[in-house]
């Protein structure tokens, strides 16, 4: 009786987390878990041999394809996906509320006056790339702001692409006041490009970030916190229940709450 879980990238801060907090819960169980590291959207080919019908699989943040979750669905006896969605199964998954998260990031820097704004932009063909890009641009709608195309600016959850963005708007002569990342990872990189670039943080720029860790605490970023272990753990705790014969269908979100440090207001 395995529990697999499917990621495509195990070391990355938040895959890690999730399975962390996963493999606690399905431990304490007395189920042995397995982390399978696949490409992003994994083909039916990719699936390990051995699945069996008394087994359960965690998949996290768009690891299989919609083909590959139909027959890992098939043979295993639950399936969970964390930071996923799919219309083509059928399947329960665990999400964080990201357009509550992303309300509460705007609403923030607007009570601070804060009004022309940067977006560095997730992973788009992740949930949570699509999810809060959606979620930002209708918050400035919302709130009446006027955010450029130009201001949205590439950063698919990796540091390094984040900072060299930011940097790129600033050789550019851009003028902002605000600077929202998809995640608290690329916000610290874009604070670190802010302050090369001689500007104040947050006197000139307030930079806030999505998700909470030991990083952005000891960075002084302002977040919503995000508990990523928790993440896993209620996925983890949706999959035995499957597997004891519990009918799961539809999304479970988990709510976020703003954690305010230095890196934002006046």
């Amino acid at each position: 009786m395995t529990a697999w879980i499917f990621t495509n990238d195990a070391g990355a801060v938040f895959q890690s987390a999730v399975v962390k907090g996963a493999s606690a819960v399905l431990e304490e169980a007395g189920r042995s878990t397995r982390v399978v590291e696949v490409g992003p959207l994994a083909a039916p080919a990719d699936l390990p041999d051995g699945l069996a019908s008394q087994d359960g699989a965690l998949v996290v943040a768009s690891a299989l394809s919609d083909q590959a979750l139909a027959k890992l669905y098939e043979h295993v006896g639950g399936v969970t996906l964390v930071s996923h969605m799919t219309e083509g199964v059928q399947v329960p998954a665990v999400l964080h509320d990201n357009a509550q998260g992303m309300r509460q990031l705007v609403e923030h820097l607007v009570s601070e006056g804060r009004r022309s704004l940067v977006y560095v932009r997730g992973d788009l063909s992740q949930v949570d790339g699509r999810q809060r890009e959606a979620a930002f641009r209708d918050e400035v709608l919302r709130h009446g702001l006027e955010v450029s195309e130009e201001r949205f600016l590439e950063g698919g959850f990796v540091p390094g692409v984040a900072s060299g963005s930011v940097s790129d708007l600033l050789r550019r002569g851009e003028r902002f006041d605000a600077v929202v990342a998809a995640d608290y990872l690329m916000a610290i990189e874009a604070l670190r490009a802010l302050r090369t670039g001689a500007l104040d943080v947050p006197g000139d720029v307030s930079v806030v970030g999505f998700g909470d860790g030991p990083e952005a605490d000891g960075a002084g970023l302002t977040v919503v916190a995000a508990d990523v272990e928790e993440l896993g753990r209620r996925a983890a705790r949706q999959l035995l229940a499957q597997l004891n014969g519990g009918r799961i269908t539809g999304h479970t979100l988990l709510s976020t709450r703003l954690v305010v440090r230095r890196s934002s207001g006046a």
